[in-house]
């Protein structure tokens, strides 16, 4: 196929794929799918009958786990698993969820257990993405005709009549290499200080922008803002479309940024963002790094594998924890899950993916954990712990690293 007739795997373009609806008669509803006493239960504002604004539980449901192949295998997702994990969340107020056309079928899968579920529209909060159709840098497009597409599509698998968050997903890949490595922090005031002239591809960014700010006018979404990865092009382009459009982003996200090996976020773009890109909401996700902070340290695709300084950081980081009687997990996600405002007494809420039931129950656990004021002689011997953990990371010269995204091999392909 010649690159003139190419259509990305995902585009809104392609034919949509056959997803048997959910029969809510057939799925299990036993105890696991229930919340195990008041420390599951998350502090949760709920909006009224038709009350349309965004509201954000401190915990937001990763569905990119309803993707073939992303964290589940096939059979998970085809299975009735998605819902029961869906209808827990909901009973727990995890009532936010985080999809994309790339998590494919997540969208389609998720659309359909709410539906299923028949919970209220006011009752959830929706987030999903546009632009991101493949793999590769040439999947990548936020033209207008292209956006427009993908949102209505986004509504008829979701099975809505408007979204809470879209985003325009994963802009590093539009850019030229060479792509950012190394500490973010260190790159603020260089940013700051950059002259506000989009380039071409930083255009095309402001393009998508506007096209969503005309679906906020037509109501068919409340807010609209960025994810990526890299903070640096995320910061720059948060100050260029507050200086190009007068206005500012109303939300931006980003993952791996606010974990045990690397804080950037609270360590200054948080209020970079907040303060002189007047970002309304920042959203921070994965705060086990996508699966590199565990003992089995993430899926194969794991970027962070290919670079031997910080993969055998995160090796060393987990058998220390072992040998103190915890887990990487337990410490990565107590600092993870640790209160995080912004200057204007917003929290920064947690995108978080779970497979399972299990996973659900124990994401809720550890959260309430981290939250929990009580307890102080043992939150200081925890801390002591996340202390030997973040030794390690500065020792192997990875401490607030962050990895080149998208790669070369991610740029073709």
């Amino acid at each position: 196929m010649s690159s003139s007739t190419y259509l990305s795997p995902y585009h809104p373009s392609q034919p949509e794929p056959d997803i048997p609806p959910f029969v809510l008669s057939t799925v299990p509803d036993e105890e696991i799918d229930k919340p195990r006493g008041k420390e599951e239960i998350l502090p949760t504002t709920v909006r009224s009958p038709g009350e349309r604004r965004v509201v954000f539980p401190p915990l937001v449901f990763g569905a990119s786990t309803f993707g073939y192949g992303i964290y589940a295998d096939n059979e998970n997702v085809r299975s009735s698993m998605p819902l029961r994990v869906v209808r827990l969340a909901m009973r727990c107020g995890m009532n936010a969820f985080d999809t994309s056309p790339w998590y494919h079928p997540s969208e389609i899968v998720l659309g359909n257990a709410l539906s299923a579920l028949k919970y209220q529209r006011h009752e959830y909060t929706l987030i999903t993405k546009v632009g991101k159709y493949g793999p590769s840098s040439r999947d990548h497009t936020y033209a207008a005709d292209a956006v427009r597409a993908s949102v209505d599509r986004s509504l008829k698998r979701l099975k809505t009549d408007y979204l809470d968050i879209v985003y325009l997903h994963d802009v590093e890949y539009i850019l030229p290499p060479p792509s950012f490595s190394g500490n973010p922090v260190l790159s603020i005031p260089s940013i700051l200080s950059q002259p506000l002239t989009p380039t071409p591809e930083e255009s095309s960014v402001l393009e998508g922008i506007t096209t969503l700010r005309s679906l906020q006018d037509e109501n068919k979404i409340l807010l609209c803002g960025i994810a990526g990865y890299p903070l640096p092009i995320l910061l720059r382009l948060s100050l260029l479309v507050l200086h190009i459009t007068g206005k500012p982003l109303d939300v931006v996200q980003t993952f791996a940024h606010q974990t045990i090996q690397n804080d950037s976020l609270s360590a200054g773009y948080l209020s970079a963002f907040t303060q002189h890109a007047k970002v309304g909401q920042v959203v921070s996700a994965a705060p086990l790094a996508m699966g590199i902070l565990t003992k089995g340290g993430g899926p194969e695709w794991h970027p962070g594998r290919a670079y031997p300084e910080l993969w055998q950081a995160t090796r060393q980081a987990s058998t220390l924890c072992e040998e103190k009687g915890t887990s990487l997990v337990d410490v990565a996600l107590r600092f993870g899950y640790r209160p995080l405002f912004q200057e204007d007494g917003k929290r920064v809420p947690i995108v978080v993916g779970c497979t399972d039931l299990d996973q659900v129950h124990s994401n809720l656990q550890r959260w309430s954990e981290a939250n929990d004021p009580l307890s102080e002689d043992d939150n200081d011997k925890k801390k002591a712990q996340e202390a030997q953990i973040r030794k390690i990371f500065e020792q192997k010269g990875v401490e607030r690293w962050s990895w080149a995204c998208p790669s070369d091999r991610q740029r073709t392909g």
